[in-house]
């Protein structure tokens, strides 16, 4: 369990106390920050919305973050040129041979 660190993390002005891997901790830090940095712009550009409707809006936009990254690491379109290339090395190799 020394692996494990207990933090407490301030978003929106509410502590959560939480147990994470000691290797996690600066991500989640970050993430708090970036969470209260998005509520903060919603709230400068949306003065009359409730607090529900920026926390909405901030879970919106991260999770479309999330989604759209998940998109860019996708490797499918070059498992095949991957193939390819390994077809290639083998041929060339065994020839050496």
């Amino acid at each position: 369990m020394d692996d494990m660190l207990k933090i407490h993390l301030l978003i929106d002005n509410e502590r959560y106390p939480l147990t994470i891997r000691r290797e996690d901790e600066q991500l989640y830090r970050d993430a708090a920050k970036q969470i209260d940095n998005k509520l903060n712009k919603y709230r400068s550009r949306f003065p009359d919305f409730s607090p529900s409707r920026y926390w909405a809006m901030t879970a919106l936009e991260l999770a479309f973050e999330n989604i759209s990254m998940k998109g860019r690491n996708n490797t499918e379109p070059y498992q095949e040129k991957l193939k390819e290339l390994t077809k290639e090395i083998e041929q060339y190799l065994s020839k050496e041979e």
